[in-house]
C-alpha cells in the first residue's frame, strides 16, 4: 500500500528586502578596464564589478543616441561663392578684354593652351604690386628690360634668338641693310643686258697690255 501523498508546506513569506524596480543599467563607468590581447593585437574591456568582458568601449558615446538626442531640423547647404569655385571660368565672357581667351590671342597665344601660362591666370596686372613696390622683368643675359605684356610666338622662333645674340656682337641691323642693298643692285644689272666686246675693244685692250709690258721693262734698255 502506497503512502498518501505529504500535503506541500505553503511558502513562507520572504524576508529579503524588495528588489528596486529600476536597477541602475549600466554600472559605474570607473569598474571598466582596458586590457590588451597579445593573440588578437587588440584590447577589451573589462568590467570588475560585473565580470563582463566586452571588445566594444563602452565610454564613448553612442552615435546613435547622440544622433536621436539632437533636434533633427536640417542643415543648410554652404553657400558657395562663384569666385571661390574652381569649375567656374575667371571671366567666361569670351568679348571681355581681360578675359583669359582675350589676354592670350593679345599675347599670340592659342586661347587653348591659355591655362598653361602663369602670367596669364595671375590676371592683368599694372605692375605695382599691394604694397606700391614695381616689378619687373630683365633679360638673363644683356641685362635688358623685357616687358610682361610685349610676348610673341615670334620672340621665341630660331631666327628671333640668333638675332638677338648677334645683336650683342655685331651691328645686324646694318648688315641687313647692306645685304638688302646688294640683292638690289644685282637684281638691277641682272635686267640689263651686257654688251659684247668688239672687235675694236679686243684690239685696245691688247694694245694696252702691250704698252704697259713694255713700260715695266723700259729700265732694261736704257
Amino acid at each position: 500500500m502506497s503512502p498518501s501523498p505529504q500535503p506541500s508546506p505553503s511558502p513562507q513569506p520572504s524576508t529579503s528586502p524588495t528588489p528596486d524596480p529600476d536597477p541602475p543599467s549600466d554600472p559605474n563607468p570607473s569598474a571598466w578596464q582596458a586590457i590588451f590581447s597579445p593573440q588578437h593585437g587588440a584590447y577589451y574591456f573589462y568590467n570588475s564589478s560585473t565580470n563582463e568582458t566586452t571588445w566594444v568601449n563602452p565610454l564613448q558615446p553612442d552615435p546613435s543616441a547622440s544622433a536621436s538626442a539632437s533636434p533633427s531640423t536640417p542643415t543648410p547647404p554652404p553657400e558657395t561663392n562663384a569666385e571661390d569655385d574652381p569649375a567656374t571660368p575667371p571671366n567666361p565672357n569670351p568679348y571681355d578684354p581681360n578675359s583669359l581667351e582675350a589676354r592670350a590671342l593679345a599675347a599670340g597665344i592659342d586661347p587653348s593652351l591659355a591655362h598653361l601660362d602663369p602670367t596669364l591666370l595671375a590676371g592683368p596686372s599694372s605692375g605695382a604690386g599691394p604694397s606700391g613696390a614695381f616689378t619687373a622683368k630683365f633679360n638673363a643675359r644683356t641685362g635688358a628690360f623685357t616687358a610682361t605684356n610685349a610676348r610673341a610666338p615670334s620672340h621665341l622662333s630660331e631666327y628671333e634668338r640668333a638675332k638677338r645674340m648677334s645683336e650683342f656682337y655685331f651691328d645686324v641691323g646694318a648688315w641687313e641693310k647692306d645685304v638688302e642693298k646688294r640683292d638690289a643692285e644685282e637684281k638691277e644689272e641682272g635686267g640689263k643686258k651686257r654688251k659684247r666686246p668688239t672687235k675694236k675693244d679686243l684690239d685696245r685692250f691688247k694694245e694696252q697690255k702691250k704698252a704697259k709690258k713694255i713700260a715695266k721693262t723700259a729700265w732694261l734698255r736704257t
